[in-house]
């Protein structure tokens, strides 16, 4: 008897899953410069300072990157394409076509065609305060949960996956997530030196004008003063000649310094090898019928025995 429940849960686990969506998985693995030993970047994180001594990330906290709300924002404005070629301006329109188009998004909405109401537009007078309406919010946890990023704690190898019931979606996604992660990286790395670089350009242009103004004064000085051997214009030439030399020099040390914050600029900038790159999957990753029968094998014993102890036993004493 439990060999027979056994199998028919498993027949009925595998009919089940014909009708679950078939998902793909797509996915990359980078390696990633680390700044400081694995040891010390655990410390750090404990220390919660989410960078190494060297002001760089450290890969554990690369997850949290990719759990973010800009994050879900910024997959949303993502541009993709279906296997059937159909292009889409971003994934919020795919994701509303695929979720109209889906059987049980039919199923519920049949014979109740209810008029669109337009959304509530949430409103803050804090610009950096972000607001969503309820609908808002849903497509953006719902972009985020389609990718999911893990760090291997020995080798720091990082894994971006994404899995969709769209293969083609699903490696642009990943595709369009390493190239988030990347970007938010070496701007946190190299912001600081940044915008030493940007400070050094403005004080390197005021050096110049400062210098060609001293070079100009001095030089009209001497032409209006060519055949002039008094004291006093003598002192207002050394004088207008110590400013253009003073000028001069701090032109020439400031775009000293810029090159140096220039070269350091590309020197912080990390570097991610990509290990495996992106594919489109051509194997579905679930439903596992296999799993699933198993799991239906289990549940049916299980039920049978419950039915046997339980129910069986108790019938059996009261006819007895």
């Amino acid at each position: 008897m439990l060999v027979i429940a056994a199998i028919a849960f498993a027949v009925l686990g595998v009919a089940i899953s014909f009708l679950l969506q078939k998902k793909y998985t797509a996915q990359t693995i980078l390696l990633p410069e680390l700044g400081s030993s694995r040891s010390s970047s655990f410390f750090s994180m404990a220390l919660g300072a989410g960078s190494d001594p060297s002001g760089k990330l450290v890969p554990e906290l690369y997850p949290n990157i990719l759990s973010t709300v800009p994050f879900g924002q910024y997959l949303l404005k993502v541009p993709v394409t279906d296997q059937d070629n159909v292009s889409y301006p971003s994934l919020e329109s795919f994701m509303k076509r695929d979720s109209s188009q889906s059987f049980l998004s039919r199923l519920m909405s049949f014979g109740r065609d209810k008029p669109n109401k337009p959304e509530k537009k949430a409103a803050t007078s804090n610009e950096r305060i972000i607001s969503f309406t309820p609908q808002q919010e849903a497509m953006v946890n719902a972009a985020k949960s389609y990718v999911q990023a893990t760090v291997g704690t020995n080798d720091g190898i990082i894994t971006i996956e994404s899995e969709m019931t769209d293969p083609v979606v699903a490696a642009i996604l990943v595709e369009a997530s390493e190239k988030y992660l990347i970007e938010y990286v070496t701007n946190y790395t190299v912001s600081k030196t940044t915008q030493q670089v940007e400070f050094l350009q403005k004080r390197v242009e005021e050096a110049k004008k400062r210098q060609q103004s001293a070079e100009y004064a001095l030089q009209t000085y001497r032409d209006t003063h060519r055949n002039t051997f008094l004291n006093v214009a003598r002192i207002e030439e050394q004088r207008l000649q110590a400013e253009y030399v003073l000028s001069q020099a701090i032109y020439s040390d400031l775009s000293n310094k810029l090159e140096q914050f220039k070269i350091r600029e590309k020197e912080e900038k990390p570097v991610f090898k990509v290990l495996e790159p992106v594919r489109v999957p051509l194997a579905k990753s679930s439903p596992k019928r296999l799993f699933i029968a198993i799991i239906f094998s289990v549940l049916g014993v299980f039920i049978t025995l419950s039915y046997i102890i339980f129910f069986k036993e108790k019938l059996h004493r009261h006819f007895v």
